[in-house]
């Protein structure tokens, strides 16, 4: 069994590229400090700076705090004595650095990153250039928008936590109302063979003569507690009864693919069943999970590959049962998780039997389910 293709964009670890981040930025500092008079003839003050304001973004996400404390204090530092150095790669350094207090701290750390900045820029109005006049516009503002992109990141968390909680209990719903079917369809088959061994029981004993008595009260006895059995799983299942009336009797089984193969060819989906291995009787909650995965895999090809052909394929083994159900559709739509049973069901039909499944695009273009089912 291949394992499962996941597709989706690459994204980098954040912070490998925050390193990353923080080398472009020292290196564009350094070649603007030394080869162009940007530095307003501080280079070594500007050159000393860079590294410390570099560092502070390749730590951002791991300590936001001391990150935004330290870009915060050499930027003060600097201006205080030196005035601004106008270094493009320090200033970068130094906005994403405030960024990262800003909206990865706790609310406490946000306020004591937030007072500090408030601090330590109308202290530099105590340094040798005197610049009040800069140092409070600068601060009011660098709060406002600090204080602002702090609620519209923290809006947009809250809202994203609530969504994925939301997919979370309708995933539960999902595997709940899956379990729930399952139960029911396995009620129909287990209820039939319970139902064959009470008749078969009953009419041994009733052909047996008086001397045979052991036997006759053995038989009794069988009947009795097959038909309190039968009485309890009905009692159970029907507790797991939905509004929705579940046409469940006569299971189907793997004699029954053919049809379901013939239908789904009637429906627009070329389909090819291929059997590997001679065919015998198989458990029949094994059969119906194994028939219901191929229709579900099935059903969602029709659904979501657009033009395509399928292939089915029952391979018997030994100890086990294997599936493949593949197709060579282009369509866009994501296979279904819900609205209707789809890869949810599946998945839980195959953990029922202690199985393995495997669900997803082919590298050449496709889907592919595989699931392989023990056979104990």
């Amino acid at each position: 069994m291949r394992n499962r293709v996941h597709l989706g964009r690459w994204r980098p670890d954040p912070v490998r590229f925050d390193i990353g981040l923080a080398i472009v930025l020292f290196v564009a500092a350094e070649l603007e400090i030394w080869l162009t008079d940007d530095a307003n003839g501080h280079r070594i003050v500007a050159a000393l700076g860079a590294p410390v304001l570099a560092a502070s973004v390749a730590v951002r996400r791991l300590y936001p705090l001391l990150a935004g404390v330290a870009a915060q204090s050499t930027a003060a530092i600097t201006f205080a004595g030196w005035s601004d150095t106008e270094i493009l790669g320090s200033a970068i350094a130094w906005l994403c650095a405030i960024y990262g207090m800003t909206v990865w701290t706790t609310p406490r750390r946000f306020a004591i990153g937030a007072a500090y900045l408030l601090a330590s820029n109308l202290a530099t109005a105590a340094g040798p250039t005197g610049a009040l006049s800069k140092s409070v516009p600068f601060t009011v503002i660098t709060l406002a928008v600090m204080l602002l992109v702090r609620r519209v990141v923290v809006d947009r968390e809250r809202r994203a936590q609530l969504a994925e909680r939301e997919r979370d209990v309708a995933a539960r719903e999902a595997v709940v109302e899956e379990r729930a079917r399952i139960a029911r369809e396995l009620h129909d088959a287990i209820a039939h063979n319970v139902s064959m061994m009470v008749v078969q029981a009953g009419a041994e004993r009733r052909t047996l003569d008086a001397e045979s008595g052991t036997t006759r009260e053995v038989l009794a006895t069988i009947e009795q507690i097959g038909r309190s059995a039968l009485t309890e799983m009905r009692r159970l299942v029907g507790m797991l009864r939905s509004d929705v009336a579940d046409p469940l009797a006569p299971q189907p089984g793997l004699d029954d693919l053919a049809t379901l193969v013939t239908q789904i060819r009637e429906a627009g989906l070329p389909v090819e069943l291929k059997v590997d291995g001679e065919p015998r009787d198989l458990p029949v909650g094994l059969e119906l999970s194994a028939y219901r995965i191929v229709q579900e895999a099935l059903t969602n090809t029709l659904k979501h590959a657009g033009r395509a052909h399928a292939t089915v394929r029952v391979a018997y083994g030994p100890d086990s049962l294997e599936l493949e159900i593949v197709d060579d559709g282009i369509g866009g739509a994501p296979r279904s998780e819900g609205g209707g049973h789809g890869l949810v069901g599946m998945h839980e039909r195959v953990a029922l039997y202690g199985g393995h499944i495997d669900a997803g695009q082919r590298p050449s273009g496709g889907f592919a389910i595989r699931v392989l089912l023990p056979i104990r």
